[in-house]
């Protein structure tokens, strides 16, 4: 680790919160929140835990959490936790380097506190702005948004906060080179620090000027200030810090000669970053002991020690590969490349390489470790059971998953498939029924098209996940259960409950957290691995041996406009692999059928001049039979009426209406 960003990094993790209950107590409590189904308390938890691994430093595992708490609120609902979810979020891309993206969410979360006058959160993310400028090496930006930082909290007189500023100014003033004016921030900050009795930020004040007067090479007052720091520390557990200061010292001492002391140092912090498992401070450490023993003549131990560098090296840069593959997340796509015919294809892949599935993917990763409720909101035809399947898989695969579409069931009937009924309950029930809830215990239950469920079965709905109870239709046996239940609309469920047609809290037990998933249209870039996908399930399906598609074709595609998004999509590659006669799928074998009413009837103009006479000549047929019919229509079927009104012989009109019988 570089000089830059250890002093970055120890004066960040003094403006971290802290939470003094244990990660296991966090955890606990959040499962006993999930498992009530209390919703508010459930998203407050997701914003807890994220920060308690945050002072764990634990960025992955914080991000997952924040994510969450993020997803789980909306500018309607709960806004301020999704703002504070949004700042967090922000600084842990800043740390990761996406600072694009960190920006941005810092940004709308500034404005938003501006429109509120809330000064303390205002100066807050202008110093999450500037540690973003900081990454990207914008450091007169930085330091421009940690003065105004400074400036809103000396406006607050908050002593401490202008204490902390002082010192993220400090380290913009070090980054360009300016320690002159560093030093000042530091010692100003040292000064207010004194007065309110806090070691803590005293420690990591000294701490930062010990490495300045190092950098300037003034060693003595380098090993006074870090002497000072590591005392005031002695009643503090704060590990991080002190492995830094270890670490200074054992740097001072070697430059001042005093190996025994250097060694001593060094070695003790190793041991935290070890047990930390801290590996990115580990090379610098080990390259100052090596020197050292180098320097002493002790070239075994120089070796050894070379050698535990080297491996660690190529370990952090496995890590780091992993990581940048991952964006940080888990990965959660499969691989699309094309597959062989004799290989099995999964019916419930989930494919997609965008940005806007991999938001979608990541998001299922996280929440398949909570057991709470999903509301899945998306265009008709777009996968939403997939999505939910797939939730239910990485959460409990061996459990029941259980299905039922609200709509496709008379309302009469719905009632007794999710709650079952006695023999003799009503006319027809000629025995007893195991309803779907009950199906579903210990499991997933997926309700598709919740929006058209009716006003009565919603308050029973209710009802079970309230009370985790249900009582089958004719029984007054109230039955256990215990099931998730995901549930999928394509309907606005907000306008629904503003017009009476749907319960608000019902709405709240079900969306505790809501995936969004984009129509088709709008992650177009997908169309080439799913094409590739639909090929290779369709090959085994119809025993055929589709190997491709050409270029005009798939431009054909990615051109439509997909109301029925990727289930027509995939209707559409059903037909060509079936109608297809050799073993690529050609432009003309997905026109041959199209009409006026056809998604895929496209002004995109194939390339190549074979199939471009193929499309001319199907477009010129098919405006000729409009014209005709239309003719036709104007005059009541008359053909001489037609051929004067038209203009045309009767021959030509006959044609015309032969040619759009073929």
């Amino acid at each position: 680790m570089s000089n830059n960003e250890k002093v970055t990094n120890v004066t960040k993790i003094f403006l971290t919160e802290k939470h003094p209950e244990s990660l296991e107590s966090y955890l606990k409590t959040l499962k006993n929140y999930e498992e009530s189904g209390d919703k508010d308390k459930i998203i407050q938890s997701y914003f807890d835990v994220g920060i308690k691994y945050s002072s764990l430093y634990d960025s992955r595992k914080a991000l997952e959490y924040f994510f969450l708490s993020y997803n789980a609120t909306s500018e309607k609902e709960n806004y301020e936790l999704h703002v504070k979810s949004a700042v967090y979020i922000g600084k842990i891309f800043s740390n990761i380097g996406n600072s694009e993206k960190a920006l941005k969410l810092l940004f709308n979360a500034l404005k938003f506190y501006k429109s509120k006058s809330d000064d303390s959160n205002i100066a807050k993310v202008y110093h999450a702005i500037s540690d973003c400028y900081n990454e990207t090496k914008e450091f007169e930006k930085a330091l421009e948004y940690n003065l105004k930082s400074l400036d809103v909290y000396e406006s607050m007189n908050n002593e401490i906060m202008i204490s902390r500023t002082l010192g993220e100014v400090a380290i913009n003033y070090y980054l360009q080179t300016n320690y002159d004016a560093a030093l000042e921030c530091l010692f100003k900050a040292l000064i207010i620090q004194k007065k309110s009795k806090c070691p803590f930020g005293q420690g990591i004040t000294k701490n930062n000027i010990g490495e300045i007067y190092y950098k300037i090479g003034k060693f003595e007052d380098s090993l006074k200030y870090c002497l000072s720091a590591l005392e005031s520390y002695k009643d503090v557990e704060e590990n991080y810090v002190r492995l830094t200061i270890y670490l200074n010292l054992g740097k001072v001492y070697k430059k001042l000669k005093k190996n025994d002391s250097a060694l001593e140092n060094l070695n003790k912090a190793l041991m935290i970053s070890e047990e930390m498992k801290m590996k990115n401070n580990q090379p610098e450490i080990l390259q100052e002991i090596k020197e050292i023993y180098f320097d002493s003549g002790e070239f075994r131990k120089s070796y050894e020690i070379q050698e535990k560098f080297i491996k660690l090296k190529n370990d952090i840069l496995v890590e780091k590969e992993k990581i940048e593959k991952e964006d940080f997340q888990k990965e959660q796509f499969n691989n699309i490349e094309s597959k062989s015919t004799d290989e099995k294809i999964d019916d419930k892949h989930i494919i997609g390489i965008s940005e806007e599935m991999k938001e979608v993917f990541s998001l299922i990763d996280i929440i398949s470790e909570h057991n709470v409720n999903v509301l899945i909101t998306g265009p008709t035809g777009s996968g939403k059971e997939l999505v939910a399947d797939k939730i239910h898989q990485n959460f409990k695969t061996d459990s029941p998953f259980v299905a039922i579409n609200c709509s496709a069931i008379p309302e009469h009937l719905l009632e007794s498939e999710l709650f079952g009924h006695t023999k003799g309950a009503f006319t027809g029930a000629i025995k007893n029924k195991q309803g779907k809830i009950e199906q579903a215990s210990g499991g997933t239950l997926f309700l598709d098209e919740i929006g058209d469920m009716n006003l009565s079965l919603q308050a029973k709905i209710l009802r079970v996940l309230q009370e985790r109870k249900v009582t089958p239709i004719g029984s007054t046996r109230e039955i256990p259960v215990s099931v998730r239940i995901i549930s999928a609309t394509n309907k606005n469920l907000e306008e629904l409950i503003e017009t009476g047609q749907f319960r608000v809290d019902l709405f709240y037990r079900l969306n505790v957290i809501r995936i969004k998933i984009p129509a088709l249209k709008d992650h177009k870039s997908d169309i080439p691995a799913l094409v590739n996908h639909f090929i290779q399930k369709c090959n085994k399906k119809f025993n055929k041996n589709v190997k491709d598609i050409s270029v005009n074709a798939l431009n054909y595609l990615i051109s439509c406009e997909w109301p029925g998004n990727i289930r027509e999509l995939e209707n559409e590659i059903e037909k060509a692999v079936l109608l297809s006669k050799e073993d690529i799928i050609k432009f003309e074998v997905l026109t041959q059928f199209n009409d006026e009413n056809d998604s895929c009837f496209s002004e995109m103009l194939p390339l190549v001049w074979d199939d471009y006479k193929l499309y001319k000549n199907k477009l010129s047929d098919k405006l000729d039979s409009n014209y005709v019919a239309a003719l036709m229509e104007s005059t009541n079927n008359i053909i001489q009426k037609a051929s004067e009104t038209g203009n045309l012989s009767r021959m030509q009109i006959y044609r015309l209406l032969k040619k759009g019988k073929t």
